[in-house]
């Protein structure tokens, strides 16, 4: 009898659980049960892409948290987005829609029952990109960093004026993460906007108003050079002006480099550049900056006699005038600078001056070279290269016609030395470049078109048949030119 009643027993709940999978297979089994729930997000009812784009709308508010970073005396203000806080457990919709349809029956039945008492929710998960965030900071950090002002030179016309150096802040990025990190996961609700303070550190100057004071009076290099006037040279000698004043006063400290581009660009007409003859593959045409190239040259052989570290130099494409051949310094778009390195114990200081008849640069700084040292720069010509005819047919222009459009330039090869002497006696003699100028052929524009008889025949007979199809015409001409 007690078997039969457990028989019974386990046939009552087989035909129970088979009813509940029958309605579940009944149900649609494209759409999340009723009772689940997306982070509190009701989600009964509807399918996945539905259900994603619910929930996306509530990660996005998260998402677009607003961040207040103090730094110093000044905010930063980002979001959570911008520093790659993203939803990290998308799959937990794929999970709320197989809940109560996969699994044996009893676990269907189970789930099922479950949600009928008291529902299941899902809890979103957010998460920072580890290497999106860290360099996020970074970036914050070197646009709120307060830069060290060292000590600085200011010419005065009798000697120099030290100005003061001043200290800078810097973000500390590896503990202002981790301060952050622990803020978000710890004592933050989740929900209201974020107000936090970053771990800064004093920057002090690396250099002292002491080693400003090494910097002496007379200058360690000078040099000058001719500037030609007159209004053809109008717009060049602007240039020259404008890349003086950009190249003068500035003080460069030892182990930095210092390049001449970066002080001059962008090459804009609202940067003070005006268009100016320029060597243009071989040709003269007119560009922003023309001219700035005798600025550089006029530099470059001032830090040769102060004997500084040239680490960048490149000849023109063909010779100049205002220099001997080798002793030019080229500045051409982002592909020829001048550089050099302070390689001493103490700041330089560059000084710039044009008067409209010359440029003069003056380098600076702490020479320990011995009362009998000089040097001295010598330019040796290795060969020349002859102008060539470059003959241009024109069929524009009637036979016999001729016009030079270009005198052209002659190509030269030369070596170029520094020669040092102690107490008046040479100790060596240096090759510091071979230079080469190109050869620009003389161009000759020929006609190759009818001959000036037969196009004035041509013009004559055109004219007389205009006059007899159309005298009208022609007779009012005639009146309104007289």
């Amino acid at each position: 009898m007690k078997r039969l009643k457990k028989v019974l027993l386990l046939l009552g709940v087989a035909t129970m659980i088979f009813g509940v999978a029958t309605t579940v297979s009944a149900q649609s089994k494209d759409k999340i049960k009723n009772g689940v729930t997306i982070d509190g997000e009701d989600v009964g009812g509807l399918t996945s892409k539905q259900a994603k784009k619910a929930v996306r709308e509530a990660v996005e508010k998260k998402e677009d948290i607003h961040i207040n970073i103090k730094i110093g005396d000044k905010t930063c203000k980002t979001t959570l987005s911008e520093l790659g806080y993203k939803w990290s457990n998308e799959d937990i919709v794929y999970e709320a829609m197989s809940f109560g349809k996969s699994g044996s029956i009893i676990k269907r039945y189970i789930d099922n029952k479950d949600l009928e008492h008291k529902g299941i929710n899902y809890k979103i998960k957010m998460a920072f990109d580890k290497k999106e965030i860290k360099k996020d900071f970074k970036n914050i950090a070197e646009d709120y960093n307060v830069p060290v002002k060292n000590p600085s030179l200011k010419a005065t016309g009798h000697g120099f004026k030290i100005i003061e150096g001043e200290q800078g802040t810097d973000v500390d990025v590896e503990k202002t993460l981790a301060k952050f990190k622990k803020y978000v996961k710890s004592s933050w609700d989740k929900k209201s906007d974020i107000d936090f303070e970053a771990v800064t550190k004093v920057a002090e100057p690396k250099y002292t108003e002491e080693d400003c004071k090494k910097v002496s009076d007379t200058p360690m290099g000078s040099f000058t050079t001719y500037v030609s006037g007159g209004p053809a040279n109008e717009q060049r000698n602007k240039n020259i002006a404008n890349g003086v004043e950009k190249l003068d006063d500035h003080t460069i400290y030892p182990g930095e480099s210092f390049s001449c581009n970066e002080q001059l660009e962008p090459w804009t007409e609202d940067n003070g550049w005006h268009p100016a003859g320029t060597y243009v593959e071989g040709e003269v045409q007119d560009s922003l900056g023309g001219g700035i190239c005798q600025v550089s040259t006029t530099l470059y052989n001032a830090l040769l006699r102060a004997e500084i570290k040239i680490t960048e130099r490149h000849d023109h494409s063909m010779a100049v005038g205002y220099v001997d051949l080798g002793a030019d310094a080229a500045l051409a778009g982002d592909y020829k600078d001048l550089v050099f390195y302070n390689d001493t114990d103490a700041p330089i200081y560059i000084q710039g001056k044009y008067n409209g008849g010359t440029i003069t640069f003056n380098i600076y700084g702490h020479d320990t070279r011995k009362a009998g040292h000089k040097v001295e720069f010598v330019s040796e010509k290795v060969k020349d290269i002859p102008i060539k005819k470059q003959v241009v047919k024109d069929p524009s222009q009637p036979s016999g016609y001729m016009e030079v459009k270009d005198e052209g330039h002659e190509g030269h090869v030369a070596k170029f030395f520094k020669i040092t002497y102690e107490d008046g006696k040479e100790v060596s003699k240096e090759l510091l470049h071979t230079s080469k100028y190109a050869m620009a052929p003389k161009k000759i524009i020929k006609g190759t078109g009818g001959s000036k008889k037969t196009e004035e025949a041509t013009k004559k007979d055109d004219s007389e048949k205009e006059t007899e199809e159309k005298p009208a015409e022609t007779e009012k001409k005639k009146h309104e030119e007289e």
